[in-house]
């Protein structure tokens, strides 16, 4: 079995290579389950809402997916994940943004999601490394079983807060994280690659010609379409597909999408608002209301 904390296959517990004790409900159900563990790093430049996104993922869990898949729910695999989603979710009912990822990198947050439609159970592994680790291409060396054994790798991009020219700086975060990899002795050509532009509900003007991707941001998930995955994905496909063309043509960011079209396995793109509404002074003005955060996990249990 993946040890959740090294990446690495081991018979023993505790690891035989990390020497971490494994959570027995890990050990015990994880032969029950037919695919290895969806493996989520996410990438990003500080202040560009990695840790406010995962910790709207896991409320959107808890309060929208129970909902819409029948029978589905989310089970930590270990007492630390379970004290994070408890601090992070509080903080958003508090209206206060849970603190940015500090230098010293947490152990990653393990989940089983059980009974997704068209996916079944599949256990989560997600990696929130510091914005700092991605300012050179040394900075993910002390992330590297995290980084190089994703899957998929999430970029958030908050295009607000890109100082310009933002094609420039956008192709500056993707070059420093193949550079890391190669450093690393890994190939990015293994991983799926999803672009996620966050702070979604301050880009609507800038999204006026991306007519699927304002309805899909306006009507609150297509929540009809959610409760059939697949059908879901189809419509994935097509905001990916405007995204794509907008990243091109109106960012002219074409160093980025070109080099990353060549140096990963695939590329999607998405957009998502966290918080549904912009903080004032580091606190929620209204009550959280995430929009399309789903999105990324969707691109991700179809890739992994």
């Amino acid at each position: 079995m993946i040890c959740p904390y090294c990446l690495r296959n081991t018979s023993a517990n505790p690891c035989k290579h990390c020497k971490e004790p494994l959570t027995q409900l890990y050990v015990q159900q994880h032969k029950g389950l037919s695919k290895a563990p969806a493996i989520l790093s996410a990438v990003g430049f500080s202040g560009h809402g990695k840790t406010v996104y995962l910790a709207a993922l896991l409320h959107a869990m808890e309060r929208q997916l129970t909902r819409v898949w029948k029978g589905f729910y989310r089970q930590a695999l270990d007492i630390e994940s379970v004290k994070t989603v408890q601090a992070n979710l509080a903080l958003l009912q508090q209206g206060e943004l849970p603190e940015s990822t500090r230098r010293n990198f947490p152990r990653p947050s393990a989940h089983r999601l059980a009974r997704i439609p068209s996916y079944g159970t599949r256990d989560l592994l997600i990696y929130d490394p510091p914005g700092e680790a991605f300012d050179t291409d040394t900075g993910i060396e002390s992330y590297a079983h995290f980084v190089k054994s994703a899957s998929c790798v999430l970029f958030l991009v908050s295009l607000e807060d890109l100082p310009e020219p933002k094609a420039a700086e956008l192709h500056r975060l993707l070059e420093t994280y193949v550079l890391g990899l190669a450093r690393l002795g890994a190939k990015t050509k293994r991983q799926h690659l999803i672009v996620a532009y966050t702070k979604a509900d301050l880009l609507i003007d800038e999204f006026s010609g991306l007519l699927t991707v304002r309805d899909h941001l306006q009507n609150h998930y297509h929540e009809a379409e959610l409760a059939k995955p697949r059908k879901y994905q189809r419509m994935l496909d097509v905001v990916s597909d405007e995204l794509a063309s907008y990243t091109a043509s109106t960012l002219g960011a074409l160093n980025f999408a070109n080099l990353a079209t060549e140096a990963f396995r695939s590329i999607a793109y998405s957009t998502v608002s966290a918080l549904g509404a912009p903080p004032e002074d580091g606190y929620l003005v209204t009550a959280i209301q995430p929009r399309a955060v789903v999105d990324p996990l969707m691109w991700l249990l179809s890739r992994s």
